[in-house]
């Protein structure tokens, strides 16, 4: 670190900013940062319109010493906005921190590790509970106690006459073609009825809003291959869609799902089904949940296909009270949980006693029935890993009762399910 070096965070409201070097400067840099094209003028304008909406907080670190427009372009970039996770049983803020790059010139100089604990603190300052990411690179979150706690799952699906779904009851609704251009109410509909029912799921971020009106954000420019497949409940109400673009392939053609949303199980396999039936394509490729109802309403499973399960949200505590009670419990009882944080937020011992469904949790000097670090509390906390498979991997300590006792209280279903990325 040095003098030359100087933190600032935009201000992306002001008037002028379009035109404002820092502004276009930082937005080259994310941009370069993830291997990007150098951004188009209205790319730029669609940018600013979207972090407007999200009121995006942007910091960068530019080098007073880089010569001409280079001195524009920072060499480490950061931003967060404020949407909320469900939890499972209720919606709470989520900081999602986003953007973060450090140009390959000013690696191992501690410019993340400020921009981070910086931007945590803020998070604490503003009374929000926890913090969420997305993780280009596994091995960087850890040591800020960061850790994945969902998966999405990447298939590779036979569409052709083997796949066939099981015998089930259906509610009447329907699948219907829609246009891009003039769809994105009901695609806003089913997202907000996705994140009421869906443990994990996320506000979705603004830049969605324009890339469903059929803006392709990689190519910067319009995308005319985008579909889309909305499905009607019995009432007529939208409650899921599909959104997908079709590659010749040979004699064939492969289905790309980009995205996949519904509110509602029926919703989930009457959307396949309706890949499935796309003429002259006999593959569909895509993200899906990582506990995927369609492989048990398969009538044969092996035409579904996993090709990989990466992790995916990633969820840093910051106020352990608020978070635990905001979450689902499934048993009654109590427990003391000691949690070690070394940046503090987190660090202390609570008592959770869980009646109903739900916990109250306290503050306490008693002694601990477990113990655990910030980062373990994280991977737990949407349920996707189970407290036994922790405690075999050496990551939750206490005697068998009171781990038993842990597991009984804090393991249930639903698992959960993020489909946002950002």
């Amino acid at each position: 670190m040095t003098d030359d070096l100087r933190f600032e965070t935009l201000d992306l409201h002001a008037e002028g900013a379009s035109d404002d070097p820092r502004v276009r400067g930082w937005l080259d840099a994310i941009m370069r940062g993830f291997l990007q094209g150098r951004p188009t003028d209205a790319f730029r304008e669609k940018w600013l319109l979207v972090a407007r909406a999200d009121d995006a907080v942007n910091r960068g670190v530019w080098d007073a010493t880089a010569p001409g427009m280079a001195g524009a372009v920072p060499v480490a970039t950061f931003a967060h906005l404020t949407k909320t996770l469900n939890t499972g049983a209720a919606s709470v803020p989520a900081w999602m921190i986003t953007d973060v790059t450090v140009a390959p010139t000013h690696r191992r100089r501690g410019l993340m590790r400020r921009l981070m604990t910086e931007n945590l603190e803020a998070a604490v300052a503003a009374d929000v509970p926890l913090a969420v990411l997305t993780a280009s690179e596994g091995a960087i979150y850890q040591r800020f106690g960061f850790a994945p706690a969902t998966r999405e799952a990447r298939l590779r699906v036979d569409t052709s006459s083997r796949f066939r779904l099981r015998e089930r009851p259906h509610d009447g609704g329907r699948v219907v073609m829609a246009d891009p251009g003039s769809s994105w109410p009901a695609l806003a509909t089913v997202n907000a009825r996705h994140h009421e029912v869906t443990r994990g799921a996320l506000g979705r971020p603004a830049y969605y809003g324009e890339w469903l009106r059929g803006y392709d954000w990689e190519e910067q420019s319009e995308d005319r291959r985008l579909r889309l497949g909305v499905r009607l409940g019995p009432d007529g109400e939208p409650d899921g869609y599909v959104a997908y673009t079709v590659k010749e392939e040979g004699d064939s053609a492969e289905v790309k799902v980009h995205d996949f949303v519904t509110a509602t199980g029926t919703a989930h396999l009457d959307l396949w089904q309706f890949l499935a039936d796309i003429d002259l394509a006999e593959v569909v490729v895509g993200p899906a949940p990582a506990s995927d109802p369609l492989v048990h309403a398969l009538v044969d499973h092996r035409v579904r296909r996993v090709t990989s399960v990466p992790d995916h949200l990633w969820v840093r505590i910051l106020d352990v009270p608020r978070s635990l009670e905001a979450r689902p419990w499934f048993a009654d009882g109590t427990l003391v949980l000691e949690v070690s944080d070394p940046l503090g937020h987190a660090d202390g011992a609570v008592r959770v006693t869980a009646s109903g469904g739900r916990a109250s949790v306290v503050p306490t000097a008693d002694e601990p029935d477990v113990t655990l670090d910030v980062e373990t509390l994280g991977a737990l906390y949407l349920g996707d890993v189970a407290v036994d498979l922790m405690a075999r991997a050496g990551r939750v300590a206490g005697t068998d009762e009171a781990l038993g006792r842990f597991a009984a209280l804090a393991d249930g279903s639903p698992s959960p399910h993020c489909n946002t990325h950002f």
